[in-house]
Order: C-alpha cells, then structure tokens, then sequence
C-alpha cells in the first residue's frame, strides 16, 4: 500500500473504532455500512441495504452476501460481499481468495434461482425474504445483469486476477474488486466517483461524427452536434446503468420500465425515422477527443465523464428494446455534447439540466440540486462556527454544495495549513445534500420516502422546500441551520446507539432510526413541542434525556417493522415494506407515547410569525446588521442584482445616516428580494 493508502485506511479503522463500538461483529458492519455508503457516492449504487446471509450451499460450499439492491430501471441486482480485517498491516487479497469470496455471492444467486436457498434461513429472516425477492426479480423479463462487488479494507494482490467468467442463463455476471487501494483513490478524487471513460473506436469500432457548435470565448464550454447509432447509446446504458445518467434525470426515470410507447413503435416499424421523430440527447463530458476522418470531417473517438442531462427516457428505451430483439442498427441519435471546464462543473451540468429540461415533465424537485437553498445552506456552514464539546471548539458543520467540494478545499491545502483547516472542519461534521434531506424529512414525519433510497427522497424534499422557500427565503437563516445540524447530531447519536442494544435484530439500522425519530417528531408535534435545538447546538451533543427516550420507543418501534402483514409485501422484505405509506400510518397510529418525564424536557414549538415588519422597518433593520455591506459584497461575486440594485445596494452599504424613502426603498426591496432568491443568507 501507499502512503496515501495507508493513511487512509489508518483513518477510516480510527473512525470505525472511535464509537467504541467494536465488540462483537460491529466493526465488520459498520465497515460494510461505510463501503457501501462510498458506492452510493461514487453512482455505482442508487440505494442499499445491510443484509448478512451466509451459509453453506447443498453441496457445502460457501454462501455469503453482506448487502444488496436493486435497480429495476436498469434489470440489474448488486450484490456486496465484505471481507474485513480490521489489523493494522492486513495481507493482500491474492486470485484463489477473490475467487472464493465471489463464488460465496454467486451461489447466493444461484441457489435462491434455482435450488430454493431461501429455505436455509428461517422466514422472519431478512435473508430468507431477500432470497425470495432474489428469485422474484431474477425470473422476471426486467432481469438483465448482476453486479457482485467485493469490498475490503485489505488491498489485493499485485498479480491479482480480475476476470471471472460467471453468467446465470443469459444474464451478465460482471464482477468489481473495490480494495483498500481502490476506496482511497476514489475518497481523494474530487468527483468522489470514477469518471467513466468510452473510447468509441476501441469498444464500437467507430467515432461519433460531431460538428462544431459554439464554444465560449472564456472556456467555460465547448459544444457539439452529434450523431449517435441507437445500438452504441444502448450499448453504453447496458455497460453502465444509471451511471450515465445525471443524476436528477436518473430520479425521475424512476423504478419503472421505461418503453415510451411511441418509441417502441418507431423502433420497431420505422427505425430509419427515429433521428426524425426523436428529440435527441444533451449530454456533457468533462473530456473529449477529437479526430479527424479520410474524408475529413470530424468525429469524437473517445470522451471522459460522459453524462446525460436530457435523454434518459430516449436511453433506457433503446436498451430496453435491444433487450427484446429489435434491431438497432437503422437507428440514428442526435446528441447534442458539450465539454464542460472542470471550474464550476457540477453548477453547469445542474443548469444544463434544467434548461434542457424546462419544457418536458420534469419537475422542479428533479432539478432541485441546483437550487438556491443549497448555497444557502454553504453559506451558514461557512459563517456559522460552533464552540461547544469537550474541547470547547466544536468547528464548523461544513456543508458540501458541489460533490467533493470537501476533498476540494483539503487540497488547495499543505502543512500547518491543512491541519488548522481540518481541526475546523472535522470530517465527522461533513453534511452532504442527501444528509440534509434525510434528517429533514424524518422530522417532517415522512419515514418511508426517506427509506426509498436517497434520490426519491431528495426529490420529494426539492418540492417541499421549493414551495417554504417560494414563500419566504428569509426563513432559511442561520437559525434554521442550526437546527439542522441538531438534528444530524440526534440523528446520528442514535445510528451509533442502537447496535449496541441487546434487543437490536440487525440489519435495519436505517429505517428504525428513521422511524423512531418520525414517531417522536409526530408526537412532539402534537404537544406543539420541541427539542432545545440551540442547547443541542451550544454542546454539540444529544442530551442524554433524548437517547434514553429514543432507545425506548426504538425497541417498541423494531416489532412494527418486522411484523410484515402478508397482503402488503411480497416475501416479506422488510426493506420493501418500510418504503410504503401503510408502514408509517401503521407505526403513527400505534398506542406508543412519550414518556411524560421526557416531555417536560422540550420547549414550546416557536409560533409562526403572524405577519412580516413593514419595508422601511426592515431595511433599517438590514442596515443596522450590516446586511447591506454583505449583499454589496456578495454581488460582488455572483451579479445578480441589475445594475441600478447594485448601484443603491452600494450607497445603503456605506450611507450614514440611512433614510432611504419612495424609489430608492423600492428598488431596494425588490434587490433584496432578488438576492435572497438567487441564495444570499
């Protein structure tokens, strides 16, 4: 291993340990639990779930899965099997183990298709019921490929075979070591995933013929018309899934198979009519490159983080016919392909996306990460420094708007420099947007989106917070932040907690955390009471009183979420039942209460305000907080305020005394409210 390995994997067991979780089978979970978590990051899971099935098969052969998903969209199952050292200088993986390992995930598959597997485990079991959605799934026509991912915190070997030759009837096997090695590199890239690279002439034989565009003058982009045979786009949706998709786009495909009923039929009649009839692609890369053909024209022969913005329906359609036989090879795409500077990435596939989808049935959740709430969010976690726990420094809680912006910023950093700048943002206060949305709507009393899996969450949260933000951005202030960040600390005090109960069953952490905090949320909110999110905030911890409730009502809540009525779930899959409304109307409708000794701990819910200060009262009150010097400089910035705001935003920054009256105050209001809208906190 190399030192930034080493380091790495010396940081990860140091976190993994640090709970003081470690006996028992813990340390092993909780490190299946990061592992996965880091695929879901990287794209190359949408969702996942904990799920210890090991046995030995018929003919005594090892049989081992740690976790899974699935992705109907797609027609694909992951399968994850762990192999876990925990030592301090671990031996590689060499061939005959990854083998071994592997084979444990494919007779899983194996027997739960053919041999009834499923009967090895007793029925209240989880692996009993995921055998049982395994053969399910693996029978239906959606069924197309399975990914068995190998994780461990050991790193392989250098001559390490990676090649399994594995199918299950005509379902693709495709196997992925992910080691130590892999998982640091990976954690270190700004992205926070591997970019996909194609290289057309290599893996389809040929270019794609591309026509210059427009570029802009800075090099923000560069554009493309293209034209894309229909069997190469289906090729590269069978090769990688979802992960060619952006991901609002992906989230809005959703679970269902998508055929559009008028491109089957175009396929399928008039192929040579698709370029006509069809809309096309936006796509972006973050590299692409050219060449130049005997005839001269040019065509792209290899790109790097290819992405569609708009399109999914289109791609999974023309996979999904390949997939019943109909032949592509008629079949032209048009594409348009910009190449996007690496400065602002993330912002510009985001706005692309909404733009490229503004006139299609998408909707403003599915566009939600570019929205204004998210820098409002960055701009509290950068100004908002907390000063409690043990040390007496509690850091900030830094908020990452843009996916790896955290690994960013630890770059642009050496020596003492990086070591002040990582004592103030502690890794362990690391808040993603899924984070946000995930504690937001357990409050909000919505357990079951949350347990569908972090896209469908996010989206059902974009339209919550698109109507609260629409009302009045100003809510959102340092205040809300604040309370967002009790909640992650509740949130995660009690992930910690529960595994180290004796009445905790195993692998539904997730879910019975979410649960539980939903149902005291529901209860407080009937007593219009709260916790003291700003006590929460000055400790930076959970009081003790909160934990000893929540553990409580977690071990009566755990029944409610074993206890499957038959007519809701197929085989029974706790992960699938905890995803459906009935679930939480059962739970919220349960007898269980909160203790009254607790009750007397919380405050009095704040009342919402009965009506806004007149104009000229508040913008007195903006001057008197300096608000105008800061909305002065953060135009500065982002030029968002016409140039008459700007001018006045400029004068009420430095006027003394302030008085502003008829036209200026207007104009002021309306820049104001302009700012607050476009994310100024």
């Amino acid at each position: 291993m190399d030192e930034d390995t080493l380091r790495y994997r010396e940081t990860l067991l140091g976190e993994i340990h640090a709970e003081g979780l470690a006996e028992g089978d813990y340390s092993r979970t909780r490190f299946i639990d990061r592992a996965c978590s880091l695929l879901e990051s990287a794209e190359e899971l949408t969702e996942y779930h904990l799920c210890r099935a090991h046995t030995v098969s018929a003919k005594g052969g090892l049989v081992q899965v740690d976790a899974y998903s699935f992705s109907p969209s797609d027609g694909v199952v992951n399968l994850i099997i762990a192999e876990w050292s925990g030592v301090d200088f671990p031996e590689p993986i060499m061939t005959e183990e990854a083998r071994r390992l592997v084979q444990g995930a494919y007779r899983f598959l194996e027997g739960s298709v053919h041999d009834r597997l499923s009967d090895r485990w007793d029925e209240s079991s989880d692996a009993h019921s995921f055998s049982r959605e395994l053969f399910a799934f693996a029978t239906g026509e959606e069924f197309s490929k399975v990914y068995i991912y190998l994780v461990s915190d050991r790193p392989l070997g250098a001559q390490t075979s990676k090649t399994f030759d594995l199918r299950l009837g005509t379902a693709e096997i495709e196997v992925q070591l992910w080691d130590i090695t892999r998982m640091a590199r990976v954690e270190a890239s700004s992205k926070g995933r591997e970019d996909i690279r194609i290289d057309f002439l290599s893996e389809y034989g040929r270019g794609v013929p591309a026509l210059a565009a427009g570029s802009d003058p800075d090099g923000r982009y560069t554009s493309y018309m293209c034209v894309i045979p229909g069997g190469v786009l289906a090729g590269l949706y069978d090769r990688f899934g979802g992960r060619i998709l952006e991901q609002n786009v992906r989230a809005f495909l959703g679970e269902g198979r998508k055929v559009n009923k008028g491109i089957r039929e175009t396929l399928r009649t008039q192929p040579e009519m698709f370029f006509a009839f069809n809309n096309g692609l936006t796509a972006t890369a973050a590299e692409i490159e050219l060449a130049r053909t005997e005839d001269g024209a040019t065509e792209i022969v290899a790109a790097t983080g290819l992405q569609v913005v708009n399109g999914g329906q289109t791609t999974a359609s023309l996979f999904w016919a390949h997939k019943a036989g109909v032949d592509l090879s008629k079949v032209q795409v048009q594409m348009k392909l910009s190449r996007l500077a690496e400065e602002g990435f993330d912002d510009a596939v985001h706005n692309i996306a909404r733009y490229a989808n503004a006139q299609n049935a998408v909707s403003a959740s599915d566009l939600f990460a570019g929205h204004p709430y998210f820098k409002r969010l960055e701009t509290q976690s950068r100004e908002t420094l907390a000063t409690g726990g043990a040390s007496g420094l509690g850091g900030y809680w830094y908020f990452e708007r843009t996916t790896g912006g955290y690994r960013v910023e630890q770059r642009r950093r050496t020596g003492t420099a990086l070591k002040v700048w990582q004592t103030l943002n502690p890794k362990s206060q690391l808040l993603t947007k899924t984070d946000v949305a995930r504690y937001e709507m357990t409050f909000a009393c919505q357990p079951h989106l949350v347990s569908a899996g972090a896209q469908k969450n996010i989206a059902a949260f974009g339209k919550t917070i698109t109507q609260l933000w629409d009302q009045n951005p100003e809510n959102f202030d340092a205040g809300y932040f604040r309370r967002i960040v009790g909640r992650a600390i509740l949130t995660r005090a009690l992930d910690a907690l529960i595994p180290k109960q004796p009445w905790y069953g195993g692998s539904i952490l997730r879910p019975l955390s979410t649960y539980t905090l939903a149902l005291m949320s529901r209860r407080m909110r009937e007593l219009s009471m709260e916790p003291d999110y700003e006590a929460i905030w000055r400790s930076q911890r959970a009081a003790p009183e909160f934990m000893d409730e929540a553990l409580r009502l977690a071990e009566l809540v755990q029944p409610l979420l074993q206890d499957i009525p038959p007519e809701q779930v197929r085989n029974r899959l706790i992960t699938e039942w905890v995803k459906r409304e009935s679930c939480w109307t059962r739970v919220e409708a349960s007898p269980l209460q909160l203790d009254i000794a607790f009750v007397r701990t919380l405050l009095s819910a704040a009342a919402p305000e009965k009506g806004a200060a007149p104009w000229h009262i508040r913008a007195q009150q903006l001057w008197r907080e300096g608000k105008w010097k800061k909305l002065r400089a953060w135009n500065e910035v982002e030029q968002v305020l016409t140039p008459d705001e700007a001018d006045l935003v400029n004068w009420a920054s430095v006027a003394t005394p302030f008085s502003p009256k008829g036209f200026k105050l207007t104009k002021l209001r309306e820049g104001y409210e302009r700012a607050l809208i476009n994310g100024f906190a």
